[in-house]
Formats: C-alpha cells, sequence, structure tokens
C-alpha cells in the first residue's frame, strides 16, 4: 500500500489520553511489535484543521513515545503518515509516526508573551 506523508503546520494537534500499548490480539492480550520488535503504541490525539476537531489514532513505535506526555497538551507527530486499508471487513486509513512529543508552542499561544 502506498504511505502518504502528511503535513501537520495547518493543523493543532493535541493529546487525548496517555499512549497505550497496541494490541495484536485483544483476546490473549499479545502486544503488537513491529518488524524489528518494538513494541507499538497507540497515541489517540485531536487533530483540529480550520476549527474543525477529529479523532484519530497514530501508532508509535516504544523508542519515539516521549515518557512525559499528559492529555490535553499539543503535540507534533514528526513523520506522519497516512496509508490506505481494504479488507472484506471494511476500509480506512491508517497513520503512523516516527515520535509523539510536546510540541513547541509559540510564546503569544501559551500566554507567556
Amino acid at each position: 500500500m502506498r504511505r502518504i506523508p502528511v503535513k501537520t503546520e495547518a493543523m493543532t494537534v493535541m493529546l487525548i489520553q496517555a499512549p497505550e500499548k497496541k494490541l495484536k490480539n485483544r483476546e490473549t492480550g499479545e502486544v503488537a511489535v513491529d518488524k524489528t520488535g518494538k513494541v507499538q503504541f497507540n497515541v489517540n490525539v485531536a487533530v483540529v484543521v480550520d476549527g474543525r476537531p477529529d479523532a484519530v489514532t497514530v501508532v508509535v513505535t516504544e523508542d519515539g513515545v516521549q515518557p512525559d506526555l499528559f492529555p490535553g497538551m499539543p503535540v507534533a507527530l514528526p513523520g506522519l503518515v497516512a496509508t490506505p486499508w481494504e479488507n472484506d471487513f471494511g476500509h480506512g486509513i491508517s497513520f503512523k509516526a516516527t515520535a509523539v512529543m510536546a510540541a513547541q508552542v509559540p510564546a503569544a499561544a501559551n500566554g507567556k508573551g
């Protein structure tokens, strides 16, 4: 499948909840890993574009998750890509990023400028 780079400059991204390990199998509790064996995390964020919010789940490997993230904080998703998918049960778009980290907020936007 084609991986489409996503530019995030025109959007605000906020963490909805703390990153959680992605499960490969919900029944057994088996954790998902990438091809190199790194644990994958689901990162639930609110993406706001032109004043319209959408909830999106982004997959990030364990080494790309900043440890001190908390819900409600603005975050950055470097290397964000979208991958369309389709199977017998439906279709959609999955999102992956190389990291999730605290976003640099301009001084005027955070009330300190």
